[in-house]
């Protein structure tokens, strides 16, 4: 009976409160990538030796936020990376063993899957809206680079527990709001952020668009034999719909 009545209770609390919601994202990013990659042999530029150039990738993001106060909401999401290059080597260069030398024309690739959960609390919920939590990331990213002659490739997957942070400054009288929102760790030679600003217009029954600048650096040292100190940044533009 006891459980039965607490049931009940939780129940009816829910049924009746006004502030269960959440929100849907889906965008695009432009990311111009730069820093150095390390796979068994030599420090690689990104750019000047495996020609990575600017790309564009989706993103997705959703929340989901509750009125149950000792339970944190939840928000869930996926972000894909992908850079190619090709041209010619100026000076060789060993990775994953193997020589490439110089003249030799060589092509790589760079794929990447970046999945977020986050559990946070809301500490402000007015014309100024602010969340704190803990974020875990689940990096699962290949290089593989490849002249006529031969091709080496990594593998490298990281779970990284993260800092989250996010803030929204809704202009009075006006459909604008400001944002940003990110996570932050470093531990044991490893930097992980990614950040993003932007400025959001609603439009109605919910929808939205936003812009901004988005920024991510992924330094990571010796996971599965790779080396990588990288930032991808540029430009975003994503449809919202708050419910």
């Amino acid at each position: 009976m006891k459980k039965l009545l607490t049931l009940g209770i939780v129940l009816s609390s829910l049924s009746m409160a006004d502030v269960i919601g959440g929100e849907i994202n889906i965008g695009f990013y432009n990311h111009a990538p730069s820093g150095t990659a390390t796979y068994e042999g030599d420090t690689v530029d990104i750019e000047d030796d495996l020609k990575w150039s600017d790309e564009s990738d989706v993103f997705f993001k959703a929340y989901l936020e509750h009125p149950l106060p000792i339970l944190p909401n939840i928000k869930v999401g996926y972000t894909s990376f992908s850079h190619e290059g090709s041209g010619t080597v100026q000076e060789s260069f060993i990775w994953g063993g193997t020589t490439f030398t110089a003249n030799d024309n060589v092509d790589s690739s760079f794929d990447m899957d970046m999945y977020d959960i986050t559990f946070y609390y809301e500490i402000l919920d007015n014309w100024l809206n602010a969340d704190i939590g803990l974020n875990v990331k689940y990096i699962d990213g290949t290089i593989d680079v490849a002249s006529t002659l031969q091709d080496e490739s990594t593998d490298f997957t990281l779970p990284i527990p993260m800092l989250y942070a996010k803030a929204r400054v809704d202009l009075p009288t006006t459909d604008l709001s400001f944002q940003v929102e990110g996570n932050y760790v470093t531990y044991d030679g490893h930097t992980l952020y990614d950040f993003e600003a932007g400025v959001r217009y609603g439009l109605m029954m919910g929808f939205g668009v936003e812009a901004g600048y988005k920024t991510m650096q992924l330094t990571i040292d010796d996971i599965d034999d790779t080396s990588l100190d990288a930032d991808f940044s540029g430009l975003y533009g994503k449809v919202v719909w708050d419910f």
